[in-house]
């Protein structure tokens, strides 16, 4: 959060309330009685100065407000002299009459709030924090100057003032020596990247019912918006200081699951020792539901727990979809086979009773081999003309594919002439002149859908930059799509150029358009390459206790994501030793994994310990040299497959294995969950399901993954 440009701070008016004097018609009495002059020339110097102040006069406005206390001394007018003159960028005299009205009463919370505003709207964050934390004190219950304390204390220009400040408060520093005052007062510096301590990053939570997962975005055939599809999972969590039971989820009025909860710590809470996370995974089979729109509620569930919106229930509206097609989605961990409805045992014992998938990896993206493609190109002569460089690298990525142009008339004749297309439908999409924009009518949009029905789209591709036509996207029936702008596609393209001067962009737009050919060209293969180096002698490792002509596997156990290890490498390691007759180098981030492992295949050197960092060129040479590498997913996967490596990697499902498998072969283990794709990274303990997308992996599986590789390689 930023407060670094100057923006016009709003305040309410001050109102006031004029003495009871002579003269003044009361209401009670309904005689009139010639007004007080001084009440009189009050009034007219008062509206003279708000019509100034109401116009953004804020220099005349401020002398008149100070006509306004020569007739009499009033701390509401005083203070809107402050306020013009600070609006007229005059803080010295600002400040002299906050000052006056500060003096007059310092346990004010108005005075302190104001010079709150004053400081910050001059970039001085750390007295502007102190006045509204005295605001704050002076009147506990006054939202005002408390959310002013805990925007400030969260925002990067405080930490960019607390750095200067700290940096100049050194005494004999050297780097002190290299830098001048300037230097610290660029305003190019960035206070975001400056680090933070735990306590500075501390606040106040309050209660809250935070989802975390209700489907994913997705546009249907009911509409466009969250939605579930087979089986499920609804993911959350509540913020409570109150010991909370379960979830029940409700859907329609009917209680559909009602989930237990884990308890997860509130990481950066400033002050409440008994404030926790209720943390929920409901997986659920929704293959039975209607497809459509249906009003879900999600409640918390506890004696004596008072009930609010938000805080302890919820409502959401989602989208029940049928399953996605396996075919389309068949490398996906979150797509889940259908359950026994009959089975003895819950939904959750029997997905988590089913093994694990080996994928084999390579440098392809898509999903599936793609037949046919429909290319948007709905608008003028000029348009198909930039768009030519794009089209012929769509072609050159996809040879084989059936090309069908989604043209207008205006385009059609270029587009036969070019020869890339291997069918043109036309499509009626004009841009109309009340609206700004291109318009298709309901009949039309259904014409077109029913036309292109039987094409049976694989990919649909959208190629104007900026225009409307991503809106047809949807009635090509693809299950794959790309383009710029609108709703999220399969894959989104942003590409922009930017020129001071103009504002405008100044990369070509055939080039702008291309790159939607370079990305499906990218997606189909990514162009990584084995690199090898041939720098690196084996001999480096018998320092290591490893013999030059013997093969050997690396196991590697680390990762920097910690809950993602799995936890069963030493299991794994006797297994290869002792069934398979491989030596095992056994990598580890320290010495603590070492007690693990069999004593007597240690002693015998069947497993090689390496615990530590080690010079790069050493790792690296385990790496090249090694038959097999067998890990999580983590750099030192990567580059093991870089240098030609047989890879098994162990992938959580918190993402998609698809985009952080090797792609230079090997096997990528993972499993298929409801959960999938939850991204996990700090807060781990919010899963709710004990992280069973690693865990669940088995010994057994991993070993028949390398025995598969080693068998395919010639290494057994």
């Amino acid at each position: 959060m930023s407060f670094s440009n100057p923006i016009r701070s709003l305040y309410r008016r001050v109102t006031f309330q004029v003495r009871a004097v002579r003269g003044v018609i009361k209401a009670h009495d309904k005689k009139e009685e010639p007004e007080n002059t001084e009440d009189a020339e009050w009034k007219r110097r008062l509206d003279l100065a708000d019509k100034a102040r109401d116009t953004g006069r804020f220099r005349d406005a401020a002398e008149l407000f100070l006509k306004v206390l020569e007739v009499r001394e009033d701390r509401g007018i005083r203070i809107q002299v402050g306020h013009m003159y600070k609006e007229a960028r005059n803080f010295d005299a600002a400040r002299h009459h906050y000052d006056i009205v500060y003096a007059a009463d310092p346990t004010d919370p108005e005075i302190s709030l104001q010079l709150g505003h004053f400081c910050k709207v001059q970039g001085l964050y750390e007295d502007a924090l102190r006045h509204y934390r005295n605001a704050s004190e002076l009147k506990p219950d006054w939202d005002s100057p408390r959310n002013e304390v805990e925007s400030i204390e969260l925002s990067d220009d405080l930490r960019l003032e607390r750095a200067r400040f700290s940096f100049l408060s050194q005494e004999n520093s050297k780097d002190k020596r290299k830098f001048s005052e300037n230097d610290l007062l660029d305003s190019l510096l960035d206070g975001s990247l400056i680090a933070q301590s735990y306590d500075d990053l501390c606040v106040a939570h309050q209660p809250a019912f935070v989802p975390t997962r209700n489907g994913t975005p997705q546009t249907t055939e009911w509409g466009r918006g969250l939605t579930v599809r087979g089986v499920s999972a609804l993911r959350g969590y509540i913020v409570s200081s109150v010991h909370i039971d379960r979830v029940d989820i409700f859907m329609d009025g009917d209680l559909i699951c009602s989930e237990p909860l884990t308890i997860a710590t509130q990481p950066r809470e400033k002050k409440n020792k008994d404030i926790r996370k209720y943390c929920y995974n409901a997986w659920i089979d929704f293959s039975d539901v209607a497809p459509g729109w249906h009003d879900f509620v999600f409640r918390a569930m506890a004696s004596d727990l008072e009930e609010a919106e938000e805080k302890t229930w919820r409502r959401e509206r989602l989208i029940v979809a049928p399953a996605f097609e396996s075919i389309h989605y068949h490398q996906s961990d979150a797509v889940i086979e259908p359950v026994d409805k009959k089975s003895a045992f819950t939904l959750v014992e029997q997905i988590n009773a089913r093994p694990s998938i080996l994928h084999r990896c390579s440098t392809r993206s898509f999903p599936f081999d793609i037949k046919t493609v429909a290319v948007l190109r709905p608008d003028q002569l000029g348009d198909l003309v930039a768009s030519i460089p794009a089209l012929q690298k769509i072609r050159a990525a996809l040879p084989d594919v059936k090309l069908v142009g989604l043209l207008s008339r205006a385009n059609e004749g270029l587009a036969r002439s070019l020869g890339i297309f291997d069918e043109i439908v036309l499509v009626h999409f004009p841009d109309d002149p009340v609206m700004h924009q291109r318009i298709m009518s309901l009949e039309d949009q259904i014409a077109l859908k029913k036309v292109l029905a039987p094409f049976k789209f694989d990919l649909a591709i959208d190629l104007p930059v900026s225009a409307n036509s991503h809106k047809l996207l949807p009635l090509t029936g693809a299950p794959l799509t790309m383009g710029f702008g609108g709703p999220r596609k399969s894959i989104d393209m942003n590409f922009s150029s930017y020129d001071a001067s103009t504002g405008c962009d100044f990369v070509k737009h055939s080039a702008r358009t291309a790159i939607i050919g370079d990305a499906l060209a990218l997606a189909i293969d990514s162009g990584a390459r084995v690199i090898r180096r041939s720098d690196l002698n084996r001999e480096t490792l018998l320092n290591y206790g490893v013999p030059v002509d013997q093969p050997y596997i690396v196991i590697h156990s680390g990762a920097r994501i910690k809950f993602t290890h799995w936890p069963h490498y030493a299991e794994l390691a006797e297994r290869v030793v002792r069934d398979m007759g491989m030596r095992v180098v056994y990598l580890a981030e320290g010495s603590e994994q070492k007690a693990r492992l069999p004593a007597d295949l240690l002693d015998s050197g069947g497993i090689v310990y390496v615990g530590g960092q080690m010079p790069f060129d050493h790792f690296d040479a385990f790496l090249s040299f090694s038959s097999a590498f067998i890990g999580n997913d983590s750099g030192p996967k990567h580059l093991a497959s870089l240098r030609g490596t047989q890879v098994v990697s162990l992938h959580s499902s918190r993402i998609g294995w698809q985009e952080w498998g090797q792609e230079r072969g090997g096997i990528a283990i993972s499993r298929r969950v409801p959960c999938a794709g939850c991204s996990l990274h700090h807060n781990y303990d919010e899963c709710a399901k004990d992280v069973a997308c690693i865990k669940l992996i088995s010994v057994e599986e991993v070993y028949t993954a390398i025995l598969q590789l080693l068998s395919e390689s010639g290494a057994i």
